[in-house]
């Protein structure tokens, strides 16, 4: 998928690769079941998860937030990160206007070592916003919160 980059954006959210719901829909997090919409809404203070898609990626770009992938293309069986093979890693050099990027789950920190991220950018790694990661959401929700007001 496009990254949903422009030059105003500062915080650049990445995931592992999207999910196959995602792929075919080709929105970012378009399974119902995750809580990204929710978790970022509660962040910024809107209601994202009830506003179309369009609507959600305004007000990210509005906040100055975009969004992307570590990978830019893997094999995958279904869409469990554990499954991931064959990466290849989008390469975020070109950034340089990005001050600080969030890892949406682990696999996406572990990858953001290879995405030659500008040296002054500072990288964060959040809890997963799939479903798939058991854990409450008010400690996921808390941790963001964490990650993109520093």
């Amino acid at each position: 998928m496009e990254p949903v980059i422009d030059q105003y954006t500062d915080i650049l959210i990445v995931g592992s690769y999207p999910s196959e719901i995602s792929l075919s829909s080709g929105q970012y997090y378009g399974n119902p079941r995750n809580h990204f919409w929710k978790l970022v809404g509660c962040v910024l203070d809107v209601d994202l998860a009830g506003l179309y898609y369009d609507k959600r990626l305004r007000v990210l770009q509005e906040h100055r937030i975009g969004l992307w992938d570590t990978l830019k293309s893997c094999q995958r069986k279904g869409s469990l990160d554990s499954n991931i093979q064959n990466e290849i890693y989008n390469d975020l050099s070109g950034l340089t206007h990005i001050r600080r990027i969030i890892c949406n789950g682990s696999m996406a920190g572990k990858y953001i070592r290879h995405c030659k991220v500008p040296a002054d950018v500072m990288v964060f790694t959040v809890p997963s916003s799939s479903s798939a990661r058991v854990m409450k959401f008010s400690e996921k929700l808390e941790q963001w919160k964490k990650a993109m007001s520093c």
